[in-house]
């Protein structure tokens, strides 16, 4: 019996010896490790990047661009090293509105994951607007114009924001009140219009001639526009060059 209850209590310390306690802290430090060796990327590291992208292909001097992640909503878990974040190429990168991203991860410069990231885009921008119904062919004036803050449908949209491209402009179409003007809705007015009186200059080596005539259509420096000549009742294609000045050349 006493032999018995020796080797029990042989075998008991045995099963409780070094080789079962050493291997809680061994255990503990693969868990520590792993924590330390991975890192987390926030959401506002992926809103950051799509910021940064976006700004690269506009110019946002003038532009108020806010950008909000709508998913994914958590961080995001890579390993450890020198993180990387870059947006996939995108057909869609000027429009605005709810987007879809595709931003890769690596790390040491290595990919580890792509990431599908739904977010916001928002382009709010001062322009110039009229402040009443402009006819067609009607020259803009400063009392014309307001300033007002719209959003933006893509970050390249046409409007313009300075008066300076407007003023002393006539409008090519007729332009409604509060609405963003674009380049194509205002040009320079024309030096000769239809119906004007003009002279006709006619130069060749040293010949000089000078003659009335009627313009049939307006237009502006350099353009082409058909003159009829008062004197022989003939129409001539000339070149504007001023304001009632049109050339003949041979």
């Amino acid at each position: 019996m006493k032999r018995t209850l020796m080797c029990s209590l042989f075998l008991s310390l045995y099963l409780s010896g070094p080789n079962v306690v050493s291997s809680e802290p061994v255990f503990a430090k693969t868990i520590a490790q792993t924590q330390t060796e991975a890192q987390q990327v926030e959401v506002r590291q992926l809103q950051q990047t799509i910021m940064n992208e976006l700004q690269a292909h506009v110019d946002s001097k003038n532009m108020q661009l806010e950008v909000q992640v709508l998913f994914p909503k958590k961080s995001i878990e890579v390993p450890g090293g020198r993180l990387g974040l870059k947006v996939q190429n995108d057909r869609f990168n000027n429009l605005t509105g709810r987007r879809a991203f595709r931003v890769q991860l690596s790390v040491d410069s290595q990919l580890v994951k792509t990431v599908s990231v739904v977010a916001s885009v928002t382009a709010r921008v001062e322009v110039m607007t009229p402040v009443r119904w402009i006819r067609v062919y009607e020259v803009l004036t400063p009392k014309d114009l307001m300033k007002r803050s719209v959003n933006l449908r893509t970050l390249n949209q046409d409007v313009l924001m300075d008066s300076k491209n407007i003023i002393g402009k006539q409008a090519t179409r007729s332009l409604p009140p509060h609405q963003p003007l674009r380049s194509s809705f205002v040009a320079e007015p024309p030096l000769v219009h239809k119906g004007d009186r003009v002279m006709i200059e006619v130069r060749r080596g040293g010949l000089f001639v000078q003659t009335l005539g009627v313009a049939k259509a307006s237009g502006q420096s350099g353009e082409l526009i058909t003159v009829t000549n008062q004197t022989s009742g003939r129409d001539v294609l000339a070149m504007v060059r001023s304001a009632g000045v049109v050339e003949v050349r041979f």
